[in-house]
């Protein structure tokens, strides 16, 4: 007989094992805890160095802020003290300015929450001027005729002439009181304005783009809309916009009467001040002066002739393939003639750099102080790109009502950047030009102006202190 005995289970808690899994629950809490507060820790080190990083930044561009503005004050004529202090954000920069010889040294010191930033920059002083137009003229105007170009723009605060074929490609500015008679008579020979026209009064005019005047637009056609006081015998391609009355007009899309005829554009100075030009003359004249032989005549080739900084006390020429090579600027006391192949160029040690010719004799500006280039003559760079001779002349013939030509280039000639504010351009016979700033100017017999962009920021290696150029920028502290 099998005997089935009852089988007996403990149903006690094992309090060893219960103490053992609570041991583990407290450790693997404490871990947590620690593995918590120790990314706890790390993240708010992290936040505290990205505060302070942000904090440091703000404090060097705070320093960069008080530089710049100084800097600013420096190439833009603006008043400006030995120690200069800016406030941003409620932090400061306290910016200190120091001379050295021909050089400026500026010093930064900012503090944002106690941390500081410094920067030192070192300026060297340069003769920086900005040709923003093709063409900049004076009340004298401009007048283009047979076949003459512009490539790029013209702000004249007088009037401004074309026949015969003449263009512009660029916009066409007229200050003042000033008017455009454009030659325009529905012919395709006709002259032409490619880009926008503005003036007091514009009629007979062929303008590609927007025409705007103070007063009238008559007997004109412009391809895109127009905007005038009056509006007469035009033909408009879009839309015309006018104050007092349009008549006997066409209009392409729609016409919007009462709308205010826009003010007269300002007259703007000329890149160049007479002082400026004053100062390179001193410049050139501490270099040494050339006595004799007067007329001092250069020619051949061989050697090449190098030149500047130097005045010469008499007239200038440069003919038969004599080379001139500029090594600082030349303030020549009479007139310049260079002809005949003959060249005059900078140094190829300027790169980018430009230099000044002069033609000034302050005893005789009415018919003297003149430049003519013609036959071939080349007046180049160093070579590198944005690097030009200014051909300065101090003649004022046309400003005090004469006939006399300051500057005066024909017959296949090839020059950089005329300049005269006092006195009269004439350009003609295939001449190429890259800028030409004048009382007056006249362009015939398919001579070509083609502006180059790089005229918007040209510098000199010596002369006035027109503005600085940054030779040094550093952090310090």
């Amino acid at each position: 007989m099998i005997n089935l005995q009852p089988t007996t289970y403990n149903l006690q808690p094992n309090r060893q094992n219960g103490q053992a899994v609570m041991t583990i629950v407290f450790f693997m809490l404490f871990l947590g805890g620690i593995g918590v507060l120790a990314f706890s820790y790390l993240a708010l080190n992290r936040s505290k160095a990205s505060r302070d990083i942000l904090i440091s930044e703000k404090s060097y561009y705070l320093a960069e802020s008080g530089t710049e503005d100084v800097i600013y004050r420096m190439n833009n004529g603006k008043s400006y003290s030995a120690q200069e202090i800016i406030v941003l954000d409620g932090y400061t920069a306290t910016t200190t300015t120091t001379t050295v010889g021909a050089k400026r040294e500026i010093e930064t010191l900012a503090s944002v929450q106690q941390n500081f930033r410094k920067i030192k920059s070192v300026l060297e002083t340069g003769g920086g001027v900005s040709f923003v137009y093709g063409v900049q003229l004076g009340r004298g105007g401009f007048f283009m005729e047979n076949g003459a170009t512009l490539n790029g723009s013209v702000y004249t605060t007088g009037n401004i002439i074309l026949k015969d074929s003449a263009k512009i490609t660029g916009d066409t500015l007229v200050a003042s009181t000033s008017y455009i008679s454009g030659g325009y008579n529905g012919n395709p020979n006709d002259p032409k304005i490619q880009g926008n026209a503005r003036a007091h009064y514009i009629f007979n005019a062929n303008i590609f783009k927007n025409a705007t005047s103070t007063t009238v637009i008559a007997k004109s056609k412009i391809a895109s809309s127009t905007h005038a006081d009056i509006i007469s015998g035009d033909t408009i391609g879009i839309n015309a916009y006018y104050q007092t009355s349009i008549a006997t007009s066409s209009v392409g899309m729609s016409s919007y009467p009462g709308t205010p005829a826009p003010a007269d554009l300002p007259i703007l100075d000329f890149p160049i001040s007479d002082q400026q030009i004053s100062d390179w003359e001193t410049a050139a004249e501490a270099g040494g002066t050339h006595t004799s032989p007067c007329p001092y005549i250069i020619e051949d080739d061989l050697p090449s002739t190098y030149l500047g900084p130097l005045k010469i006390n008499c007239d200038l020429t440069v003919q038969n393939d004599g080379v001139v090579i500029l090594q600082g600027p030349v303030w020549v006391v009479g007139s310049i003639d260079i002809k005949n192949d003959g060249q005059i160029k900078i140094d190829p040690s300027y790169g980018a750099n430009s230099e000044v010719l002069i033609a000034d004799n302050p005893s005789n500006r009415l018919t003297s102080s003149k430049i003519l280039i013609q036959n071939n003559a080349k007046v180049l760079g160093s070579g590198s790109s944005g690097s030009h001779i200014i051909l300065i002349s101090q003649n004022n013939s046309a400003e005090t009502g004469g006939n006399e030509v300051a500057i005066q280039s024909q017959n296949n000639q090839a020059a950089s950047v005329f300049y005269t504010s006092h006195g009269k351009v004439l350009i003609e016979n295939n001449t190429a030009l890259k800028e030409v700033t004048a009382y007056l100017v006249h362009m015939k017999n398919n001579a070509v102006l083609t502006y180059e962009s790089g005229l918007s920021d040209i510098t000199f290696s010596s002369g006035p202190q027109g503005g600085y150029v940054v030779e040094e920028w550093r952090e310090v502290e």
